[in-house]
């Protein structure tokens, strides 16, 4: 009975560990759980069936086993899954240390060997205490809702448009998990050395509070090179609105410097009785208010800027850009940065579809308005492409065009679906719509 409670006990733990770990950086989904469940019992049978032996190595097998499945379920997060698998086997590392600790312990404090129970009463309180202890850890940030990354953390690191950042993100994030797993493991296999020591009770206990100190230092520091990274981007992303907002807001007050002179012209003209010649200027001024007009109805203004400065662009390249805009995107759970990468992407996508084309008569349509609740964007042009591909548009890396790294519209959907909305295409005959519905605040994960 005792050697069960034990066995249950270790279970308990490595169940617990997994939990947190999984807590701590990734969804936790009902699948998840049930395989907590299973890897619970399963790590009891094994200790029974070892005494405790051999229990470690099986244990990291069936962590690989467990990290390889999950990573083929979801591609998107496979780093995720290594940084789980990491993050376990670190822990579960520092657990066997301690192991080996209270085993000593025991062997020094407790029962003689002559006893019935040989120290195993002592083993079981000090299994119970590092349990209790991991579970209290795990107890506290699942009633705070703590957590080391956001949900989209992986695409947002990871996946990021400039292939050479993202090939340093992943290189360097990769040798901070590798160097903490080695430094663990390194000090996990010395056990057997220091094990034959005078002191050894001594040097294993810094040991296991030393691991215990470094595994949270270590993956601090992930934490941080994480967050430093998307909000570097998020900052790049803001000078570049301030960029757009500055030039836009220049040209209202342009605009409105010019007014008195326009009023000015307008009255001369009425004054010399050049009716036909004051209609076409005053034309000639609505044209060019609605140019602005045409944009102003959304509320945040660095949006407005963004959807000025695409039209620049467009207009640049000989494509007319029109505006039919009914909702003034407030209140959406995405803010106004992720907003404007959204429509930036489906704008860029459509002015390099276009522009790469003779036919340009259609152009480019922007359709904002609100449906069942939700915000609509609806970005439209002339299709010119095979539709039998269209099913692949919203893949990471997938791309119509040449020297493209297909990432706007896979960072479309990303975007949208973390916040329960949607992203999708539909066809009118020769038209392609690329259409995102965000939700309201309440809806955000």
């Amino acid at each position: 009975m005792l050697q069960f409670a034990i066995s249950m006990t270790f279970g308990m733990t490595v169940g617990v560990i997994m939990g947190l770990v999984l807590w701590l950086n990734t969804k936790f989904t009902l699948t998840e759980f049930v395989t907590i469940i299973g890897f619970i019992f399963l790590s009891s049978i094994v200790w029974t069936f070892t005494d405790g032996r051999f229990t470690d190595i099986t244990l990291l097998a069936l962590l690989v086993v467990w990290t390889l499945v999950r990573a083929l379920f979801d591609k998107w997060r496979t780093f995720e899954k290594i940084l789980s698998f990491a993050m376990s086997t670190s822990v579960v590392l520092n657990y066997y240390i301690y192991m080996t600790f209270i085993g000593l312990r025991v062997a020094r404090f407790g029962n003689q060997p002559s006893s019935s129970t040989d120290g195993s009463v002592e083993r079981l309180i000090y299994m119970l205490v590092y349990l209790a202890i991991i579970g209290a850890i795990f107890l506290i940030v699942w009633i705070q809702k703590i957590s080391f990354f956001s949900n989209a953390w992986v695409r947002d690191f990871f996946y990021h448009e400039d292939p050479k950042v993202k090939s340093n993100r992943t290189l360097v994030f990769s040798v901070l998990i590798i160097l903490t797993v080695v430094i663990i493991m390194g000090i996990y296999m010395s056990l057997g050395v220091v094990e034959g020591q005078s002191k050894a009770i001594y040097y294993i206990g810094f040991e296991f509070f030393f691991s215990f100190s470094y595994i949270i230092i270590s993956f601090s520091m992930l934490k941080i090179l994480v967050e430093y990274s998307i909000l570097s981007d998020v900052s790049e992303q803001e000078k570049q609105h301030q960029k757009e907002l500055k030039a836009f807001i220049k040209m209202i007050r342009a605009q409105r410097h010019d007014f008195n002179l326009h009023l000015h012209a307008v009255n001369g003209l009425l004054e010399a009785q050049k009716y036909d010649e004051c209609k076409e200027y005053v034309n000639k001024m609505v044209a060019e208010t609605e140019y602005v007009n045409e944009v102003l109805p959304i509320y945040d203004t660095s949006i407005s800027a963004m959807l000025y400065a695409y039209r620049s662009d467009a207009e640049n390249n000989g494509i007319k850009m029109k505006f039919d805009i009914t909702n003034n995107l407030k209140g959406l759970a995405p803010e106004a940065y992720e907003i404007n990468r959204i429509i930036g992407n489906l704008l860029q996508n459509a002015i390099d579809a276009v522009a790469s084309e003779k036919d340009r008569s259609y152009g480019i349509m922007v359709k904002i308005y609100e449906s069942n609740g939700s915000s609509v964007i609806d970005v439209s042009n002339k299709f010119f492409g095979d539709i039998s591909e269209l099913s692949h548009v919203f893949e990471y890396s997938y791309s119509g065009k040449k020297n493209h790294e297909g990432l706007g519209l896979s960072t479309v959907q990303r975007i949208a679906e973390s916040y329960k909305g949607m992203a999708y295409v539909e066809m009118d005959e020769d038209i392609i719509h690329f259409i995102v519905r965000l939700p309201k605040k309440t809806h955000k994960l």
